[in-house]
């Protein structure tokens, strides 16, 4: 029933760890291919002030309202025609929806929301004195009441017809962007974020319609939540973000099942269709992927069919009642009508073919051990996985077995094993006598030891049995033995890959992938930067905000220069491309996580740390696909100028080539695999 998203062939498919499995097209020689049904266009409507914020279809399917910058439309839906235009008080119209029984629609725009008669238009303003936008409005199926989310951090339920103000529900810390209500009228749900402060996490709340009461925080997504809606059963809840996914909620059990991430660009609007079966969601607003809509199988995460025909983002979709015409709604200022009926003839073939019993076999659990319980890193993860309900990217995923010796000498590891153990066995983890044994308990392996020189020994028995590592930093004790562990890698052929938590904070992806300020033309970058005798200066902990340098940067290092005093360290790198990276390493005063980074369109803080999550996100997407989010030549080149800022430094501060540096580890490196490897 799940795609199998693997670039290798690893043990066992780690890719069934997860509910929602995307990116992939329904097509074999036993169903239908997409690309042949395609979605066809129907009409598209232009010469809106602005952009088109909202589509809604009425429940009889006789019309479309659109509404743009101060502007309401009416359309008639035999031919697309205008029926009605109406200016509304202030700002866009942020929201529509329909009363499920009488001729009105309720729209929502700034600091009001209002009760439209149709055909006329006439409005009758709502109570609740919405501050900021009011986001997103539903109604209770028989229209008892309605509901309003604004950008006041408050949710307005009003009762019909008298239209007097039921509560105001309050909880949420941003601005909610949206709302919806089941279709019994039991549950609300709302969802929240700040979509101008990147690190902070997008909310979802599930509510008793009925008392106002809070049943449930649900897992957050990692960026603001735009949008969500209930399945006509009752049973799930879809909800998507700026984190550019739908994550997908069992209502009953208030669990995340899994999440679907085959939206390049932050998701704006999301409905399900045929009785829950098929989702369909709109993207857009960032500088990387399309503004597009995707239609897929809610269950396996298939995508049957993609519409790409809007050059700005998509603000809103609705589906007519007769369940095959989809309206569109984009900030290129135009909204388009598309006929889905080829997509959805693919829908029974589908899901025919996502029941077929498949050959190789599939794992219930991704099954993942640690070796190394001297760090705290091996609690944090270990919480985020292990937890009874985890965010949508730790599905059915488990942390199982540690082998939990680490650094042989070093106190301050040393001497938090026995704690760590004792913490570990109480979330389930069992502690193994030897890294061989994990190895039989495990799909996939986080070599945790907090002292990088043993890591090379550790990981010549996970690559042995062909199991994909993340390494923690850092990655080796020197120069020589990270190379080694690439080569080592690539000889058994099994991914690993290396990573500050420092490279995954969001403004620092942004960064890199120029959506903030273009083309990066520099970088200053700063952390703690305390020393352990038996490392490398910048490897204990320099690494965090060396790591934070290469993501904004990228690779491409040619020489390091470093000036040093007991408390502090300057150094300098020069890039093949001419650009300019420093990095400050701090020991004495105040001291953080950051930077600033120089682009072609302007300059940006990148930003501290924002906790382990986004890391481990990374490192499950590694498990499951064997495809490195970081390459070795970055990695390497991140080991290669901190080695050289040591050579630098003894040399009184004169600039180091990285080639030279790199030359001398290589020849270590070749003969330290030829002695581990009895070659």
């Amino acid at each position: 029933m799940l795609r199998n998203m693997m670039t290798r062939s690893l043990p066992l498919t780690l890719a069934a760890c997860t509910l929602l499995i995307v990116f992939t097209t329904v097509g074999t020689a036993q169903g239908p291919d997409v690309k042949k049904l395609p979605a066809k266009q129907i009409a598209k409507v232009a010469g809106f002030p602005d952009a088109v914020m909202s589509v809604a279809y009425s429940p009889d399917g006789k019309y479309l309202a659109a509404g743009s910058y101060e502007e309401l439309r009416l359309y008639e839906t035999t031919n697309y025609k205008l029926v009605k235009k109406m200016t509304i008080p202030a700002g866009d119209v942020k929201s529509f929806a329909w009363h499920p029984q009488k001729p009105q629609l309720a729209v929502g725009y700034y600091q009001d929301w209002a009760l439209y008669s149709i055909p006329d238009l006439k409005p009758t303003v709502l109570p609740g004195k919405p501050l900021g936008y009011v986001t997103g409005i539903a109604f209770h199926p028989e229209g008892q009441w309605i509901v309003g989310s604004t950008e006041g951090e408050n949710i307005h339920q009003v009762a019909l017809p008298d239209q007097k103000l039921i509560r105001t529900l309050q909880g949420h810390g941003y601005p909610v962007h949206g709302v919806t209500v089941s279709a019994d009228g039991k549950y609300l749900a709302s969802v929240a974020g700040d979509e101008n402060r990147i690190t902070r996490p997008g909310e979802v709340k599930l509510w008793n319609a009925e008392s106002g009461e809070l049943i449930a925080d649900l897992v957050d997504h990692e960026r603001a939540a735009f949008t969500a809606t209930f399945s006509k059963d009752g049973k799930y809840l879809l909800t998507g973000g700026l984190d550019e996914k739908v994550n997908v909620y069992e209502v009953a059990t208030q669990k995340a099942l899994g999440f679907y991430a085959g939206q390049a660009r932050p998701v704006n609007s999301v409905i399900l269709i045929d009785n829950g079966a098929v989702a369909i969601s709109g993207g857009g607003g960032r500088a990387k992927g399309k503004n597009d809509v995707s239609i897929w199988l809610r269950e396996s995460g298939d995508e049957i069919g993609r519409i790409e025909a809007h050059e700005d983002k998509i603000n809103s979709v609705s589906l007519h009642p007769d369940g095959k015409t989809l309206a569109v709604g984009s900030s290129d200022e135009t909204l388009s009508v598309w006929n889905l009926s080829g997509p959805l003839s693919a829908v029974a073939g589908a899901l025919a073919m996502a029941d077929e019993p498949k050959e190789e076999k599939k794992v219930d659990m991704l099954n993942i051990g640690i070796i190394g319980l001297d760090t705290s890193h091996v609690i944090a993860f270990t919480k985020s996985i292990n937890t009874e309900n985890p965010k949508p990217e730790f599905v059915n995923c488990r942390i199982v077995a540690a082998y939990p010796k680490g650094s042989p000498d070093i106190e301050s590891s040393t001497s938090r094993v026995e704690g760590y153990v004792k913490t570990l066995s109480g979330m389930g983890v069992e502690i193994v006598p030897s890294i061989e044994e994990m190895l039989t308990k495990v799909d996939a392996v986080l070599l945790e030891t907090n002292d990088g020189r043993p890591h090379l020994e550790q990981l010549i028995p996970c690559l042995k049995a062909g199991k994909p590592v993340f390494i923690d930093k850092p990655i080796a004790g020197s120069l020589s033995d990270a190379i080694a562990i690439f080569k080592a890698a690539e000889k058994f052929d099994v991914p690993v890959f290396s990573s500050s938590s420092l490279r995954f904070t969001p403004n620092a992806q942004a960064l890199r992938s120029g959506e903030k300020i273009g083309k990066i033309t520099g970088c200053d970058a700063y952390s703690p930067c305390s020393l352990e005798e038996t490392h490398p200066d910048l490897y204990w902990y320099g690494i965090h905000g060396v790591e934070t340098l290469f993501t904004v940067m990228g690779p491409g290092i040619k020489s390091v220069t470093r000036s040093a005093t007991p408390d502090f360290d300057v150094v300098t790198g020069i890039w093949n491309d001419k650009r300019i990276g420093t990095f400050r390493g701090i020991r004495a005063g105040g001291k953080g996580y950051g930077g600033t980074a120089f682009g072609e369109k302007g300059v940006e803080q990148i930003g501290g740390f924002a906790g382990y999550e986004p890391l481990l996100m990374e490192v499950v997407k590694f498990f499951k696909s064997g495809k490195v989010p970081v390459e070795a030549e970055e990695t390497l080149d991140i080991y290669a100028f901190m080695s050289a800022a040591d050579e630098s430094k003894r040399q009184g501060g004169k600039p180091v080539m990285i080639k030279d540096v790199m030359t001398a580890a290589e020849k270590e490196a070749d003969a330290r695999l030829k002695e581990l490897l009895g070659e």
